[in-house]
């Protein structure tokens, strides 16, 4: 197949083209910012603005940590910052509490602090990225006048039944009724539409460029019958995945499991299954949605539990073995169907939170107009409100003052530094940024809370007129083994009161595309800051000519067209994504050593730490255990259930 050039692809169309990085819109172009051509399907007038300033879900531009967003953050952690900063300005604002980061675990913070501490306590809460929600991200599209959401950043409730009982509890406080998605989520969509899945072999990569559409249950000896890879390793991925062997005979239980807990994924199928080389290179991307980083990275004992080639092992799991990653724990826990989705994704749960909190910013009553209801955001911020979300506002520097009778917060917003003060903070922000902002805590300490990495990834929404491609090919998705986007396909199939997802093929709609930012052969700490700096390094088009070439060599059969049937595209990229987890083989410390996340989340004075990494797991559930415990802290209350619950140790 011949390149297609950049007219064919429709790189100079002039679309709808949002770039977010780390949530923050970033310049793409003049065709991102000029009007919109004839017959492009998004209203010229949606550009993100409203009559009190900005709307950030759909502002265009680049979205995620952008460069601007970063700018301050990165001066403290270079030490220049305060060289010309001059003295804070004292507004003589003063709260009952201050949270630092105004993602789930902030929102959460200050909620459980009402409750905790006083109902009408008087909060702020302090982000530095133009929207509410961290990770959580809503992204909206206007298709011929109708109304298209999709997620940009964390996606899904997973597992609710796992939950500790006070997740569940913020969860329903905030009007969020779990067993209502069993309704919102259509379950037989794809049964319906007649669709399965797909795989793309690219030439590139495998000789030749190869489409294979097949149906769930179906065998991968059928599957790859025509795959451009080795005869051996097609029998080998067909035995991994519909007759896998006990590849380590002679070995007890306990001794297979001893050995899993000291290799990788990958090791294990060159090392025991013996997997011809291009068998690996296909099974080497199966972990990057779930874990950040592919199969040299993830532990054989936690891939035991979600991935291919182990049934044959024949392991014993009555109970979960203590040295599972907290991922893999999880995963032996929950039985729930993947279901519990807002349209927004977990941006859902941050409305819902920004209501329980500032109850005219997003009106309405009911689950149902969580998703449907607009967010003014000019009433996130009003002098007088007993709870007040303050964005575009980093902070810059926490320090008891008053005989450590308050906290003093200096923060950043429009260029001027500031100062207010408070009974108690909440750091909800990412760990590695607390070293910056206090000279208070312990060599100990601060060590520790630099321990914590972020793994990267981008999130893509495509808005495509039609999704009739699919239909035709009768596929709802399609993974890429090695190509730069992972998997592409249709949204999650939500509804919710009156917003209906796309049910006809005839119907605009959105794609969902995923890349994890790894750089295998590195440890996975490593390969998290590698991948940072790549994402860093890649331009919005280099991205955006890999969207229209995987769709248009995916999705061709079916008729699709890049050049015409692509609409808009949002780009998120989150520099800063999962909370890195520990597990084995490369932290020897797990599980039965001091964690480095009890020690960086350890209260000192009138200050707490939040946030998922201080658990460490990049899920909803532990960003909010982790907010509990934080006000729990501030309160001078024990919170082992949830500790346990979150990260397997009690501490």
């Amino acid at each position: 197949m011949p390149e297609r050039s950049d007219d064919e692809l429709g790189m100079r169309r002039p679309i709808s083209r949002r770039d977010f990085i780390d949530g923050v819109a970033v310049a793409v172009g003049a065709a991102a910012l000029g009007g919109l051509g004839a017959g492009a399907g998004v209203a010229a007038a949606d550009t993100g603005r409203e009559a009190g300033g900005p709307y950030p879900p759909a502002l265009q531009g680049m979205r995620g940590y952008t460069n601007d967003s970063m700018t301050v953050p990165h001066r403290l952690r270079d030490g220049t910052f305060w060289t010309d900063a001059g003295e804070p300005r004292r507004t003589g604002e003063e709260y009952d509490l201050v949270v630092v980061g105004g993602g789930i675990s902030g929102l959460s913070a200050a909620r459980f602090y009402q409750r905790e501490f006083d109902r009408d306590a008087r909060i702020l809460i302090l982000d530095a990225l133009d929207d509410v929600g961290g990770h959580a991200r809503r992204n909206e599209f206007r298709a011929h006048g109708r109304l298209l959401i999709g997620y940009g950043g964390s996606q899904s409730l997973e597992s609710p039944s796992t939950f500790s009982r006070e997740a569940r509890s913020l969860i329903e406080d905030v009007g969020i009724e779990v067993k209502r998605f069993k309704k919102y989520f259509d379950s037989g969509f794809d049964t319906r539409h007649g669709l399965g899945r797909a795989l793309y072999f690219d030439k590139e990569s495998w000789g030749r460029d190869h489409f294979v559409a097949y149906r769930p249950g179906t065998e991968y000896a059928e599957i790859l019958k025509d795959a451009p890879m080795a005869g051996r390793a097609k029998t080998d991925l067909s035995k991994i995945y519909d007759a896998p062997e006990d590849w380590m005979p002679g070995l007890t239980d306990k001794q297979k499991k001893d050995r899993l807990a000291r290799i990788t994924y990958r090791e294990y199928l060159t090392e025991h299954v013996r997997a011809h080389p291009d068998a690996v290179k296909f099974l080497q991307t199966t972990p990057n949605g779930n874990w950040g980083y592919g199969a040299d990275a993830v532990g054989a004992l936690d891939a035991s539990i979600e991935f291919a080639g182990f049934d044959g092992l024949a392991l014993n799991w009555d109970e979960p073995d203590r040295r599972l990653a907290p991922t893999g724990q999880k995963l032996w826990t929950s039985e729930d169907d993947y279901i519990y989705h807002f349209p927004e994704g977990n941006a859902g749960v941050v409305r819902a939170l920004v209501r329980t909190l500032i109850p005219d910013a997003l009106p309405g009553h009911g689950m149902e107009t969580i998703t449907t209801s607009r967010l003014h955001y000019d009433r996130l911020d009003r002098k007088g409100d007993r709870v007040r979300i303050r964005l575009g506002a980093p902070a810059v520097r926490v320090r008891h003052v008053d005989h450590a009778r308050r906290v003093e917060i200096a923060y950043v917003q429009s260029g001027d530094l500031r100062t207010v003060q408070a009974r108690h903070v909440v750091l909800a922000c990412n760990n590695q940024m607390i070293p910056y902002l206090t000279e208070e805590i312990s060599a100990e300490q601060r060590a520790a809370l630099r321990y914590a990495g972020k793994l990267s990834l981008v999130y893509a929404n495509v808005q495509v007129r039609d999704w009739t491609a699919f239909d035709r090919l009768k596929i709802s998705s399609v993974r890429y083994p090695t190509m730069y986007w992972g998997s592409a396909g249709l949204d999650f199939p939500v509804s919710i009161g009156d917003y209906r997802f796309p049910d006809d093929p005839r119907e605009p709609a959105i794609l969902h595309l995923a890349k994890t930012m790894c750089k295998p052969g590195l440890p996975p700490r490593e390969q998290g800051q590698a991948g940072r700096r790549e994402l860093l390094a890649t331009t919005f088009q280099d991205m955006e000519r890999a969207i229209r070439d995987q769709l248009a060599r995916a999705l061709g059969k079916g008729g699709f067209d890049p050049a015409r049937d692509i609409e808009g595209i949002t780009v998120n990229r989150w520099s800063h994504a999962y909370a890195y987890e520990y597990g084995l083989p490369w932290d020897t410390f797990w599980p039965d050593g001091e964690l480095p996340s009890h020690v960086a989340r350890r209260r000192w004075g009138r200050v707490a730490v939040a946030n998922s990494d201080s658990a460490p797991r990049a899920y909803v559930d532990s960003a909010i255990d982790m907010a509990y415990r934080a006000v729990r802290d501030l309160a001078g209350k024990p919170s082992d259930s949830v500790s346990r619950g979150v990260d397997g140790v009690a501490p």
